[in-house]
């Protein structure tokens, strides 16, 4: 590959500039540093970046779109002969064959790799003194020292996984968080007796008791997923609010969440093992650990609301088990027709009697209550049923002293019960009163704005709040 004079002849270079993360990208400076450089080493080498590839993920890997569009980039411009790098390590971190592999691709371009710490070098024909050229005879006098950097390159990101990720399991294993906090929690860091400050999870002020709502009203066993769902809403509930950014330039484009509570988002919270002070994930190898945070709900009130489905007991080493059993939790169909189905036993097997309705032969269909679970068939005609259940029930007579107790306990439970709805009120109630603030401000908006533009999405919002405040 002949290489231009740069005192001479001005040239046509593309820059890739890159860095591991987003975050990286988002509030770091490596990208700017890396485009001075790339910047002074094109004007001392007289070439001119025609433009800058930017990359923000792992130079790991192989799967590397933006380097793909490079590529694409230069077969498409011939006339473009350097590719300018903040350094080996900012091209790859895949070891020596990746990088030959990917100046091997470079060469078949006749485009020249260029690295701003100069350990790179122009690649030199050996019998150029007697004006003969082969393929075995072009080699860059910096091959070994490339190879060197590529390895090292590789190895330090394996060191820098093997301490970062390592820690991290660690302090998972141990119960801390290290990542975004749950829904419900947010994270707070704490000085540890040892003095290490560590990050836990502590409640969320508004979202906290939504959730514990949640549990209550699942274990109450009387409410419909749907109710439950209408109610946490009316409360004030929203999803979480994230950030949408371009997958080229990493900026904000818009918000994904707000959405209100349905059944299967529901089902997935009272699933969760850590409101209720439990830790278990793929670090923890799937065993459960108890957290060093406040649990939202008590493991009682936990297994209530998952009736059976998933239970969490501990044991009396301290340890903590995790007991599914969804297979063994069928999925009953609920029948108005038969309100006494599984409610009285079978005379034979002591099994609560099943219901059914069979055909007879006037085409009609008749209602029975039956059990054939190892014996002879029984069966009781659903008028019959009824009528017996209705007259025992009639017969009772409560014993003396009883009725005073329970007249009690009813009352202890209707007190818990409205204590409850007193405090789910002042919930909507604050829920309205802010948006009932939020529609007047968007009202004095409207007022004050000149653009129809402006106040067209003023009124659109103005429109959800309704929404909103109806459904509350």
């Amino acid at each position: 590959m002949e290489h231009p004079n740069p005192a001479t002849s001005p040239r046509f270079g593309v820059a890739l500039l890159r860095v591991s993360t987003d975050k990286q990208f988002q509030e770091g400076e490596s990208i700017e540093t890396q485009r001075r450089k790339v910047e002074f080493v094109a004007r001392r080498e007289r070439i001119d970046v025609v433009r800058f590839f930017i990359e923000h993920y792992s130079g790991r890997k192989t799967d590397r779109r933006i380097l793909d569009e490079l590529f694409v980039f230069l077969d498409e411009n011939r006339d473009i002969d350097a590719v300018i790098v903040g350094d080996i390590d900012r091209f790859t971190r895949g070891g020596t064959e990746v990088y030959l592999q990917l100046k091997r691709q470079l060469r078949e371009l006749n485009v020249s790799l260029v690295d701003t710490t100069g350990i790179i070098q122009p690649e030199r024909n050996r019998l150029e003194h007697l004006g003969v050229e082969y393929q075995w005879s072009i080699e860059s006098p910096s091959h070994y020292a490339e190879i060197f950097m590529a390895e090292k390159a590789r190895a330090e990101a394996s060191d820098i996984l093997t301490r970062t990720i390592g820690q991290q399991i660690q302090l998972t294993r141990d119960g801390y968080q290290c990542r975004a906090p749950n829904f419900g929690y947010q994270n707070e860091k704490i000085v540890t007796e040892d003095g290490k400050k560590k990050t836990i999870m502590v409640p969320h002020a508004i979202e906290a008791p939504w959730i514990v709502r949640m549990f209550e009203l699942k274990a109450d066993g009387s409410w419909r997923d749907d109710a439950i769902c209408e109610a946490i809403n009316a409360m004030g509930y929203k999803s979480r609010s994230m950030n949408l950014f371009d997958p080229d330039t990493r900026r904000v484009v818009g918000q994904t969440g707000g959405k209100p509570l349905d059944v299967k988002q529901l089902n997935r919270y009272i699933e969760k093992t850590i409101y209720c002070g439990v830790r278990c994930e793929l670090w923890n190898q799937n065993q459960p650990v108890l957290a060093p945070i406040e649990a939202l709900v008590s493991r009682d009130l936990f297994n209530r609301a998952n009736r059976g489905t998933l239970k969490v007991t501990q044991l009396r080493d301290g340890s903590v088990e995790i007991k599914e059993a969804r297979a063994e939790q069928g999925n009953h169909r609920h029948n108005p027709e038969f309100l006494l189905r599984h409610v009285v036993a079978c005379p034979q097997c002591e099994k609560p009697l099943v219901a059914s309705r069979s055909k007879g032969k006037s085409g009609n269909y008749f209602g029975y209550f039956h059990c054939n679970r190892g014996h002879k068939y029984f069966g009781v005609s659903q008028k019959e049923f009824e009528k017996t259940v209705g007259n025992y029930l009639d017969s009772l007579q409560a014993k003396p002293g009883f009725l005073p107790l329970f007249r009690e306990v009813v009352r202890d439970v209707w007190i818990q019960k409205n204590r409850s709805r007193k405090q789910d009120g002042d919930q909507i109630r604050q829920h309205i009163s802010a948006l009932e603030q939020r529609q007047a401000s968007l009202v004095d908006k409207i007022a004050s704005s000149k653009s129809a533009i402006v106040q067209e999405k003023l009124e659109v919002q103005i429109e959800v709040v309704r929404q909103i405040w109806t459904a509350c």
